[in-house]
């Protein structure tokens, strides 16, 4: 392992503990969870999943996150915070192929056909499927981001909403330990090398 991936998952494990700690307050103050229209329904893939991964940080609790990812002197990660109103993600892991419906999966996909949302990226093949769509604001800036990802085994939505540039938008990824440029399938094929 080397330096940085050992940091990286050390900053990943004191990001998780804190978010942990931060969503008890939270409950244990009568805070609200962050609602997402978009993805509401969701949670009928989780039926029969053999894990389920919910993330859900509304403008407080990003702003906690945002300060882990301060550096010393350098506050971009307060600032990024800042920039953002909500991350919402649900992950849905499978035991075998098959536990979950492409159909139910379109009935959110169609969500992205209206209110100008763009299509960025949208991938398909025989088993696996990756839409990518954003919403611009009027300063041409993200406003919104959304990722779908439907493997045989793996279902994964994404929504992110704030205001701020393609530099900034890959920032938050690299600050959390996500490499900049780096796909999944590369980052599968790298795991394979090493076996």
């Amino acid at each position: 392992m080397t330096g940085l991936n050992l940091i990286a998952r050390m900053r990943t494990a004191a990001l998780v503990a804190m978010l942990f700690v931060a969503a008890t307050s939270m409950r244990a103050l009568g805070g609200m969870q962050q609602t997402d229209a978009l993805f509401a329904g969701t949670e009928k893939f989780g039926q029969g999943a053999k894990s389920t991964t919910e993330v859900n940080l509304d403008k407080n609790m990003l702003g906690m996150v945002g300060k882990f990812g301060d550096d010393g002197a350098d506050k971009s990660g307060t600032e990024l915070a800042k920039k953002m109103d909500f991350v919402i993600v649900h992950e849905y892991e499978y035991a075998s192929e098959g536990q979950y419906k492409m159909a139910d999966v379109e009935e959110f996909r169609k969500r992205l056909e209206d209110g100008g949302w763009s299509h960025i990226v949208k991938e398909r093949s025989a088993t696996e499927s990756t839409d990518v769509c954003v919403k611009l604001d009027k300063d041409g800036q993200f406003s919104e981001l959304v990722v779908i990802t439907a493997e045989p085994k793996e279902l994964t939505f994404v929504h992110l909403k704030g205001h701020m540039s393609l530099d900034e938008l890959s920032m938050v990824g690299r600050h959390y330990g996500v490499p900049y440029g780096v796909s999944k399938k590369d980052k599968d094929k790298d795991k394979e090398k090493a076996k």
